[in-house]
């Protein structure tokens, strides 16, 4: 069981409503989980303050006035709603289904372009064009000028009209 699992089933948890095998499960987890366990006590301290707190008394006649103001209140004030009310209600159930139908339609495109990037051939991707030292046959240094004339920039031996030389250039630049 992770964090989120516990937090979901927690009430049913502290109610002792878990079947026997998903409570071991939590207290497994409680007693693992440093967090869920402060989560546990913050819950447990909390509901202890409420029970502690004194009980409130109401009169006997409360129930009654309650309703009788209750019913003022509608006499007086009548049933706000608006001869609009069913229109505006109409309007937003349009709204609410094409925003789903646009959602759908967007999802369904997203999945479509999903497949046919999934069934598409790889292309194969090419080396990119290493400057080599003429006099060791090594990788140049990242650091190097570019106007020495011991460095051999790109091997035209091997290259053809459709792979010309790929010269790659730093992304910034230092202003020196």
């Amino acid at each position: 069981m992770d964090c989120c699992e516990f937090r979901e089933k927690y009430s049913d948890f502290t109610d002792g409503q878990l079947d026997d095998e998903e409570e071991l499960r939590a207290r497994w987890h409680l007693s693992l989980c440093p967090a869920c366990r402060r989560f546990d006590a913050a819950f447990r301290t909390g509901v202890a303050a409420l029970r502690d707190l004194p009980a409130v008394d109401v009169s006997r006649s409360f129930g009654e006035q309650l309703r009788g103001h209750l019913r003022h209140e509608l006499e007086v004030r009548g049933l706000a709603v608006s001869p609009l009310s069913g229109a505006v209600a109409a309007m937003l159930v349009l709204v609410t289904i094409g925003f789903v139908a646009w959602d759908l339609a967007d999802l369904h495109a997203a999945r479509h372009a999903a497949a046919v990037a999934a069934n598409a051939k790889p292309q194969p991707v090419r080396p990119a064009a290493v400057p080599i030292a003429r006099d060791t046959m090594q990788p140049v240094p990242e650091v190097f000028h570019p106007f020495d004339p011991v460095l051999l920039v790109a091997d035209t031996s091997l290259a053809t009209d459709a792979d010309p030389p790929r010269f790659d250039v730093p992304a910034v630049w230092g202003g020196r």
